[in-house]
């Protein structure tokens, strides 16, 4: 009896470490999370309040408030196959989304312990938040976006949200395509807060993402940032082609 009960408490100790093993969440010190935010290959998300990210975050960081009652919805237009490295104040929330991520497929999510609490405390840097300033984008029917699509042979639209740190940075390249392909192509902006059945519609999932339009038919689609040379080059294949 007793060896029966050795050979089973050991079989569920291997199970639950084979189980950890497999686990897509990992908790983190502050600087083995540092480490993987420098290393650019991931997603940093603040899962904090308005009020505490405009205390200041972790530069970089794509905001979702963990209360905002489309939590769960903002997350699945975060890229899945990327890692994810989460936090909040001490831990807990970002424990807690961290979970939430993993039952919505996310591959690898990193979980700060100690939160921004901790981050302060090894007297690493912060940067100013304007995200209580976040307004959505202006919405549109989706008959009103396929005219649209329709009446322009060639276009360019960036499915992105005022709360992605990879949108942000795709800003700024999306102007300058529009400047220099002005006349050529359109190039549309759609929040997928704002406007959900479209982001429906197209499937949309991880933001941004960018979709080329031939005719108001799909011809080319792009998920994740992207250079400015590579869109040039793609757009001018269609101008040229």
């Amino acid at each position: 009896m007793h060896l029966f009960l050795s050979r089973f408490t050991i079989t569920l100790l291997l199970a639950a470490g084979t189980a950890l093993a497999d686990s897509p969440i990992e908790d983190l010190s502050v600087q083995e999370f540092k480490a993987f935010v420098d290393s650019g290959e991931g997603i940093l998300l603040d899962v904090r309040t308005p009020e505490e990210v405009a205390q200041g975050k972790i530069p970089g960081a794509s905001v979702i408030n963990i209360y905002d009652e489309n939590f769960e919805r903002k997350l699945n237009f975060m890229q899945k196959d990327k890692p994810i490295y989460v936090y909040c104040r001490s831990g807990g929330r970002s424990s807690q989304a961290a979970k939430t991520m993993s039952k919505n497929g996310f591959s690898k999510v990193y979980n700060l312990l100690g939160g921004i609490g901790a981050w302060n405390k090894a007297e690493l840097p912060l940067e100013k938040s304007d995200s209580g300033s976040i307004k959505l984008n202006p919405s549109i029917s989706p008959r009103d976006f396929a005219q649209t699509l329709s009446q322009s042979r060639l276009a360019l639209v960036d499915f992105q949200t005022q709360w992605c740190a990879p949108c942000k940075q795709m800003e700024p390249v999306i102007d300058a395509i529009g400047s220099e392909f002005k006349g050529k192509a359109a190039i549309l902006k759609i929040d997928v807060d704002a406007n959900p059945e479209i982001a429906d519609q197209y499937k949309v999932q991880g933001v941004p993402v960018f979709v080329l339009f031939v005719n108001g038919e799909e011809k080319w689609r792009h998920s994740g940032t992207i250079s400015r040379e590579a869109l040039e080059e793609r757009i001018n294949r269609e101008i040229n082609g």
